[in-house]
């Protein structure tokens, strides 16, 4: 019996078509070499409303400070007045202790409102807001920035500062002062309940200090610990109050409650070399700048940041460049609000 072998033999060569039934006839496929140029066009826009409250320390030492703000002031309203921003400036002193304060929003000389708002003139919003800066000397050393704020917002919210304070806006918290704060609410306690006020992502909270960073930068000050902790927790800016010019904190200030932005982000990833950008005024007058010097390129963030110029509302950022082959139809998402066109 040798069949055996054999049977097993045949049944292990058999034929296979590899080829298949299809047509795999090559079809000449080149890249696109065609040179695209990107335009993204982005207006400036500032948040809706904003509610700006001013914690101002009265103490005896802070005569010179009043008056630092109050004569720079400017700086911060340009961002303001004549804008369309719904905006609410207001202020309180640093003193718990003084029941005629305690939380309660200042009135200035007319007596006729607790907090500036858009429908003053650049000149009234001015006038108004240096009567309420000088404070005088005479509030209590017992500074308390942080239980004045809370009273602000909470205590005295309807009653003698009704209307200042809104659900549906952004709010900004400044405070000046040369002296530690000696609250009762701790650190915890205040950002906890202060970033909790903001449930909508659409409405931001900011906390910034103007304050002694040290005793080496501002030796004739205490450092501001607890302002200084709960500012690094809420994205705020710090700033040492023994500078003599308040002008550029000031101007910082109010592009952040404005809600003006530095950085636009790109929506393609251009060819670096070929980046133009200019700026177009509500007048549709448009202004180049220059790479390097007026802007910056970041390849992380794929995005232009203006180095000095702060575009104003409603003028329009206009960037220009060849898109780069390999990242044709790749949007950044960072780039939200951005007008795309190729031509």
């Amino acid at each position: 019996m040798r069949s055996a072998p054999l049977l097993v033999l045949l049944a292990a060569c058999q034929d296979y078509n590899l080829q298949g039934s299809s047509d795999a006839t090559g079809k000449y496929n080149p890249p696109d070499l065609a040179v695209t140029e990107q335009v993204d066009r982005i207006t400036q826009v500032t948040i809706p409303a904003v509610d700006v409250l001013f914690v101002i320390d009265n103490s005896c030492s802070m005569e010179e400070e009043q008056r630092a703000l109050r004569d720079n002031f400017g700086s911060f309203m340009q961002y303001f007045t004549g804008s369309g921003l719904d905006y609410h400036v207001g202020v309180v002193s640093t003193d718990m202790d003084n029941r005629q304060e305690s939380g309660k929003l200042i009135l200035d000389s007319t007596r006729s409102s607790r907090y500036i708002d858009n429908t003053s003139t650049e000149e009234e919003a001015l006038t108004s807001f240096r009567d309420r800066a000088l404070l005088g000397v005479n509030g209590s050393g017992t500074e308390s920035g942080l239980d004045a704020t809370m009273a602000a917002l909470t205590t005295e919210r309807y009653s003698t500062n009704d209307g200042f304070y809104r659900d549906e806006a952004s709010l900004s918290i400044v405070v000046i002062s040369d002296e530690p704060d000696q609250s009762d609410v701790s650190v915890n306690e205040f950002t906890s309940w202060i970033t909790g006020l903001k449930t909508d992502e659409a409405y931001s909270v900011t906390f910034s200090a103007i304050v002694a960073p040290d005793r080496t930068t501002c030796s004739a000050a205490e450092r501001g610990t607890y302002y200084i902790e709960v500012a690094n927790q809420l994205d705020g800016i710090i700033w040492p109050i023994c500078d003599e010019d308040y002008s550029s904190v000031l101007e910082e200030l109010g592009l952040r409650a404005a809600g003006l932005k530095h950085e636009f982000f790109l929506s393609l990833v251009p060819v670096e070399a070929t980046i133009a950008v200019t700026v177009e005024d509500s007048d549709g007058v448009a202004t180049p700048y220059v790479a390097d010097t007026d802007w910056t390129y970041s390849r992380t963030r794929n995005s232009i940041t203006f180095t000095e110029f702060t575009p104003l509302p409603l003028h329009v950022v206009d960037i220009r460049y060849e898109v780069l082959a390999a990242s044709e139809g790749a949007l950044v998402t960072e780039g939200e609000g951005t007008e795309d066109t190729a031509e």
